[in-house]
């Protein structure tokens, strides 16, 4: 069980104390004893590092081969702590379903492997423990697998709201189809642009009468200073921010989590 903090009247569930330091352990083992389940003996993963490092680190338990697709931009602090075969790759995603489909590697894709969500249901039911009076979540979003999983135990009355920059509001612009379009975020792992649960994100959000923030990266920006304490990622800034934005506009409660996905690199 990962921490609960609370500083200045909200609450920070720590998913940067996991393991390898992100909210992925969550997924990757599960994913992992699925891959052993069926008979596979290698497999491959596309990240832009946070996943990676998990899955390398799971898969070197299991004793199984894992191939990584990255792209040249990924960040080279996640990069030193990848252990595989490491293929640099201008389209990683697609990349690593064509490897997968060509090897009969077991393809180690949150977003369409429903172990994933189950993992990640176990930071809800965390939540309900340490908190059973949580009245909203902020979870920063790439492919949204982690708050798909989250939602689908938290109770409806708790609002959960998708956090993405502007530079990337694959879901949030479904919610806010008029924000500035920006070209810089602090963020380096937000980044996904096919999202196969697009649909089923969307209707959960809105059956916890949430919403979708987009934040702009000077106000990510200014939110550093604050999760210093935590050592974590940008992301949590950006969600942080978020919180801050969202407050204005929208009843929080007085229990809102935000969602901490990883430490810094």
């Amino acid at each position: 069980m990962t921490p609960l903090s609370k500083v200045d009247n909200l609450y920070f569930k720590r998913e940067d104390q996991n393991p390898t330091g992100s909210a992925k352990d969550r997924a990757l083992p599960l994913q992992i004893q699925n891959l052993i389940k069926n008979g596979y003996n290698s497999s491959v993963i596309s990240s832009t590092g946070n996943a990676a490092i998990s899955a390398s680190f799971y898969c070197q338990q299991a004793n199984i081969p894992l191939t990584i697709f990255v792209s040249p931009k990924i960040n080279q602090n996640k990069l030193s702590l990848i252990n595989g075969h490491i293929i640099k790759s201008l389209k990683p995603v697609s990349d690593s379903i064509k490897y997968s489909k060509a090897n009969n590697s077991y393809l180690l894709r949150q977003s369409t492997d429903p172990n994933a969500q189950i993992g990640y249901g176990q930071i809800a039911k965390e939540i309900l423990e340490q908190l059973p009076q949580v009245t909203s979540i902020f979870i920063p979003v790439g492919s949204g697998t982690t708050l798909l999983g989250i939602a689908k135990i938290l109770p409806n009355n708790v609002k959960v709201f998708a956090v993405q920059p502007a530079c990337n509001p694959t879901i949030c612009s479904f919610f806010n189809p008029n924000y500035t379009p920006e070209t810089e975020t602090i963020t380096d792992s937000l980044s996904v642009k096919y999202l196969p649960l697009k649909k089923e994100i969307i209707k959960s959000i809105k059956n916890h009468q949430g919403s979708g923030i987009i934040v702009k990266n000077t106000d990510a920006i200014n939110c550093l200073d604050f999760v210093k304490q935590f050592n974590s990622s940008p992301e949590s800034a950006l969600t942080l921010a978020a919180y801050y934005q969202t407050k204005k506009d929208f009843e929080v409660g007085d229990y809102p989590i935000i969602l901490l996905t990883g430490t810094k690199r």
